[in-house]
């Protein structure tokens, strides 16, 4: 059984085809240095408002963790979404659920930034019609979310070749199949002659009306 992973990596906000989950990386608006000066800011105008910092468990967010995790909050919307696209149009041929990856956020909480969920892509054997019609689910499997990742892409293009290959296994199939019962009937159209043959020639020589009858 073939088995291939769709997935969806996400670093920030920017979707990349890394093979293994990767975890978030905040930008550079979230450095050590941003941090130390939103706090400094704060001294300096005296400001503590919800809207500029928030207190987490007795921990004065500032407004790069702030903003930190609520691209934190949006990725993991978005990737529970995309790996649950996956396996509404899957069906059958998923073989696990989703597996996320995640990153504890400024809060203290973890939040999905990766996920993945694998289905099966192998044919069915001796069967190109079914193939064909189990890659075709497995491709609108692989391009279900909104927006498809690489990995989801290559997979969906592995199912269209697989397809494409019992497309022509099945041609092949029926070509030899209408050749059989072309080579049946011209070889039945041949045999009933040859009867005929050997019953003419079976009959007594002085016996001409059977002859004529057999003729």
């Amino acid at each position: 059984m073939n088995i291939s992973v769709i997935n969806n990596n996400y670093t920030g906000f920017v979707q990349n085809s890394i093979s293994n989950t990767s975890q978030i990386t905040p930008d550079e608006n979230l450095t050590k240095d941003s941090r130390v000066d939103a706090k400094e800011t704060d001294r300096q105008t005296g400001t503590q408002n919800n809207s500029t910092a928030s207190d987490i468990h007795g921990h004065e967010l500032t407004r790069a963790e702030m903003q930190l995790l609520q691209e934190l909050k949006q990725i993991d919307t978005k990737v529970r979404q995309h790996e649950m696209a996956h396996i509404a149009a899957g069906g059958r041929y998923i073989t696990s659920g989703a597996h996320f990856t995640y990153k504890q956020g400024p809060d203290g909480k973890n939040y999905v930034v990766g996920g993945e969920v694998s289905i099966d892509t192998s044919p069915v054997p001796g069967d190109p019609q079914a193939t064909i019609q189990k890659m075709r689910q497995v491709k609108n499997a692989a391009l279900a979310p909104v927006s498809p990742s690489p990995q989801d892409i290559k997979v969906a293009s592995q199912a269209s070749q697989a397809a494409s290959r019992a497309v022509s296994e099945l041609m092949m199939l029926k070509a030899e199949k209408q050749a059989e019962s072309n080579k049946s009937k011209a070889f039945g159209n041949l045999q009933q002659a040859s009867d005929s043959y050997v019953k003419v020639n079976n009959l007594p020589e002085d016996d001409t009306s059977s002859f004529q009858i057999a003729v």
